[in-house]
């Protein structure tokens, strides 16, 4: 047990440092490039450095490598942990993912001990494809694993003397069958008894900096801010005083019922809608004009949460003559509705970690489009909007880490 914690508090320091490793390595290719063109101009970068280390750790855990893989934190399932006498008010559900199958006990041991490459400061392995983020996501996944196998090893080890025998607290919590929450095998077989071996829970602590999307699990809704509650749709947003973005929608007959049709215009026989881009605390929100409202409000169409957000320029406009400009907004998160306006992704719902069928993780992913007058209009809000989203994301990148680091 010592040993296995030793290796994992050793992986977990690595993953802690990568993202400085990843900026150090960005910021001198850029200086290099700079260095060759006097005239060229370095890249906008939205992230304040105070934070970048802790949302690019964050992006290591829910990011795809690519648009065929799943995020390091879909490789999590959801296990039932049965009581071994039977009683089914015993039974709890927590997160886990295999740790002594042969598969994930290769994939651990072919970044953790293979033969590797120091490219850029950073540590790839020798295929072509492992980019230094792909790399960074694997590395991940085996923190993720080591810190399961270390809590399967904690509740198997006694807390007295082996002398003395196990205790029964240590022997009871062991020896309680895990199984997947969609799981229909025959116990009489030993399927169950083996598909158990397998399994581990995740730490208490890892489980809810990952997963707990409101941020704030210690707090109670009578202590939460103002800016913690989500608004709803039809209440009334103040615009006044707050940075906020004009910008329009395509309206699809699926969401027209959200709008009050007053500020709806259509072009070509397609309707759009003019709407505010606004936040609150810690959430964006998209709102339409309030005519009737002469304080300078706006009435809420959707929001969500800034965490579960990534933005990017749409750079391969084809067909436009006008001025207009969009940003790309996609959506992740575990709630399998996504927000209002946003179209949920081809296959987002069927897209798990291979043979774990329904007790594999999901996060819905959906995206949606917002124009804006010019490229310097999308370009402003682009900026801020970027900047807060990462901000957002380096608060969980920041839990993620006191959990890796977390002594057992």
């Amino acid at each position: 047990d010592s040993i296995v914690n030793d290796v994992r508090m050793e992986a977990a320091n690595f993953l802690v440092g990568l993202p400085a490793i990843l900026d150090s390595t960005t910021k001198s290719k850029d200086h290099d490039a700079n260095s060759v063109s006097s005239t060229s101009k370095p890249k906008s970068n939205p992230v304040d450095h105070q934070h970048i280390d802790a949302w690019l750790l964050d992006r290591f855990f829910f990011d795809q490598p690519d648009k065929s893989s799943i995020s390091v934190v879909e490789n999590l399932c959801y296990l039932k942990e049965e009581d071994p006498d039977g009683d089914e008010s015993k039974t709890q559900y927590r997160y886990g993912l295999e740790v002594l199958a042969s598969a994930s006990l290769s994939d651990a041991s072919a970044v953790l001990c293979e033969d590797s490459l120091l490219i850029d400061n950073m540590v790839v392995s020798t295929a072509a494809k492992d980019t230094p983020f792909v790399c960074a996501a694997s590395w991940a996944l085996v923190c993720l694993t080591l810190d399961a196998f270390s809590t399967r090893l904690s509740k198997m080890i006694p807390d007295s003397d082996p002398i003395r025998g196990t205790s029964s607290s240590k022997k009871e919590s062991w020896t309680k069958r895990l199984s997947y929450v969609s799981e229909e095998s025959d116990d009489d077989n030993g399927e169950g008894v083996a598909t158990s071996y397998f399994l581990a829970h995740v730490s208490s602590k890892f489980s809810i900096a990952m997963l707990d999307e409101g941020e704030s699990s210690s707090s109670s809704s009578s202590s939460k801010k103002k800016g913690d509650v989500q608004p709803t749709h039809g209440s009334r947003v103040n615009l006044i005083g707050k940075t906020c973005f004009p910008c329009v929608c395509e309206v699809s007959r699926q969401f027209a019922h959200l709008f009050t049709g007053r500020t709806c215009v259509s072009n070509e026989g397609v309707q759009w809608q003019s709407l505010y881009l606004v936040f609150v605390g810690r959430w964006i929100v998209l709102a339409e004009p309030d005519r009737e409202s002469s304080g300078g409000e706006g009435r809420v169409i959707t929001s969500c949460r800034l965490a579960c957000l990534a933005i990017k320029k749409d750079t391969a406009l084809i067909n436009n003559a006008t001025p207009a400009r969009r940003l790309l907004l996609a959506h992740s998160s575990l709630d399998p509705r996504p927000p209002a306006l946003f179209v949920r992704d081809a296959g987002s719902s069927r897209r798990s970690s291979p043979n774990l069928g329904s007790s594999g993780l999901r996060l819905t992913r959906s995206r949606m489009d917002l124009w804006f007058e010019d490229s310097n209009a999308a370009g402003r809000a682009w900026k801020v909007l970027a900047g807060k989203i990462a901000k957002a994301r380096a608060r969980r990148g920041a839990r993620l880490r006191a959990a890796l680091l977390a002594p057992r």
